[in-house]
């Protein structure tokens, strides 16, 4: 599959700090081949549209790996909206993704 990363995402990407950046990046390139991996589920934007959120989290739920990637899968295609960390930004991951589809 393609892999289109959006301009949003790759600022959030490259903001990232170098070790969660590698694991992020890893994961990314990994939907190409598995683009609905196990850690991965659906979400409804507010608009109703519906995706796909990959969780990228340790075992242990405090460590700096706790992000999530929205994307979505267009035939041929994995578009990659965003990443999220799981922290306060996390509760408006919809309305900032709507923003970026």
């Amino acid at each position: 599959m393609k892999l289109v990363i959006g301009p949003e995402a790759k600022k959030d990407i490259i903001s990232l700090d170098s070790k969660i950046r590698s694991c992020v990046d890893d994961a990314v390139r990994s939907l190409r081949d598995k683009p609905l991996p196990d850690n991965s589920y659906v979400i409804q934007l507010p608009d109703g549209t519906e995706i796909q959120c990959l969780k990228l989290q340790e075992q242990d739920r405090n460590s700096e790996l706790n992000h999530r990637v929205t994307y979505d899968v267009e035939g041929k295609e994995v578009r990659i909206f965003g990443v999220f960390p799981r922290g306060s930004g996390y509760q408006n991951i919809k309305q900032k993704t709507q923003g970026r589809v």
